[in-house]
């Protein structure tokens, strides 16, 4: 096993995971709340820890399946440890346990909570909550893999491990370049839906988180009510619709991009996801009515 490129990988990602921490610091300076400091603190960090630890890069950069198993496996516990230092700091989550059970839900797109108001967070803590669902949807070493280059080769092995669905493949030569179209795709459908959402009258900061909870298919809210507390038929309709889309496997997604429609009915998988969908939504309207 490669333990150096492990190491070093793992190294990147807390660097990374500690300059994201600075976009709640960034809400909290909006909103003027002092919860941002934990997470500056934190983050600089994890920074400051992610540099140290990846400076020197291995002389043998291949990573194999079981490498990227061990990287993944130990990435999520590594981002959700450290993801929930800054809600125990602020106090807002008293339980050490509850934040690390908050992250972990979060990064992995589970969406437990153990939240019982969940709007007396911070904004800047709303939004970390949020944005470790939409981090987790995709999964952050795509991130890593999509724009720093961790390794010469065999990185499609992490982004097995990580991208979720049961197929992962190579969209173009170079995985990189596979990593980044993905992360393309998923942004750019996140802010779709947020501009929806805006145009069905929810707040900015509201619309954002939504669309985090969704394109995690989590669904972490950020009212008590979840979404019927917006009391609008639009805004359940757009979230479906966008929960079914962030769904689908994204490669059949690029594939409708780049014209390739008759690869995407041969999808056996897409086929029986909405055949699954469609026989839910039958018998659920059959118990109500």
């Amino acid at each position: 096993m490669n333990r150096k490129m492990i190491i070093y990988t793992l190294g990147k990602l807390l660097c990374i995971t500690g300059l994201l921490m600075y976009i709640p610091v960034l809400v909290a300076l909006i909103y003027q709340e002092t919860e941002g400091i934990a997470f500056a603190i934190v983050g600089a960090i994890l920074f400051v820890l992610g540099i140290s630890v990846s400076y020197n890069q291995p002389v043998k950069k291949n990573i194999y399946a079981r490498e990227g198993f061990v990287i993944v496996a130990l990435s999520w516990i590594l981002i959700s440890i450290f993801g929930a230092l800054p809600f125990y700091i602020t106090g807002e989550i008293s339980s050490f346990i509850d934040a690390f059970f908050e992250m972990v839900s979060g990064f992995t797109t589970t969406g437990s909570s153990i939240l019982n108001d969940i709007e007396a967070l911070s904004h800047a803590s709303l939004f970390w909550r949020s944005f470790s669902h939409w981090l987790g949807g995709m999964g952050i070493l795509v991130f890593v893999i999509a724009f720093i280059p961790i390794s010469s080769g065999r990185s499609l092995h992490i982004l097995k491990a990580e991208v979720p669905g049961p197929v992962v493949g190579k969209l173009v030569s170079k995985i990189r370049l596979t990593a980044r179209i993905l992360y393309i795709i998923y942004a750019i459908l996140t802010l779709v839906e947020t501009f929806l959402l805006l145009f069905g009258g929810m707040p900015l900061f509201d619309s954002l988180l939504n669309s985090f909870g969704t394109a995690g298919t989590g669904g972490f809210a950020i009212k008590n009510a979840s979404i019927a507390a917006y009391d609008s038929v639009y805004v359940d309709t757009v979230i479906t619709v966008f929960m079914i889309l962030f769904g689908i496997n994204f490669n059949l997604i690029y594939f409708i991009i780049i014209g390739k429609i008759k690869e995407v009915f041969k999808s056996e998988e897409l086929r029986y996801y909405f055949l699954i969908i469609l026989g839910a939504v039958v018998l659920i309207t059959i118990n109500i009515l």
